[in-house]
């Protein structure tokens, strides 16, 4: 899967997409680290990319339509070390495959996972 790790996400989320075998563009390493969302979100587009982020901006579904690129993640575990966080993450992750993902804004917290999907997707 064609992922694009936002930069505030945990280093360690990062390693585990890369071990897994995902084509992670990793924006802290990228001419993307500061960038705008919008920017991000547009390289997304361009690459039909999954956003993978821990940024709440990334759930207006208005502002950044998931149909538009491979799917947003929005990450939520907070208050939780990160070791905790990504041994989560993985577990939730390893539940989706690419075609599950397409299209949808999904939401990740230690509690629950919720889908939405676009009404004109």
């Amino acid at each position: 899967m064609k992922i694009l790790a936002n930069e505030n996400l945990y280093d360690p989320i990062v390693h585990f997409l890369i071990r897994e075998g995902h084509d992670v563009l990793d924006t802290k390493r990228t001419a993307l680290a500061g960038a705008p969302d919008d920017e991000v979100f547009q390289r997304a587009i361009r690459d039909q990319r999954v956003i993978v982020t821990m940024d709440k901006d990334f759930t207006r579904m208005l502002r950044f339509p998931p149909g538009r690129c491979g799917g947003i993640i929005v990450v939520k575990l907070y208050r939780l070390k990160v070791d905790d966080a990504t041994t989560l993450f993985a577990r939730r992750f390893r539940a989706f495959d690419e075609l599950a993902i397409r299209g949808k804004l999904i939401i990740l917290t230690r509690d629950t996972v919720r889908i939405r999907t676009p009404r004109h997707a």
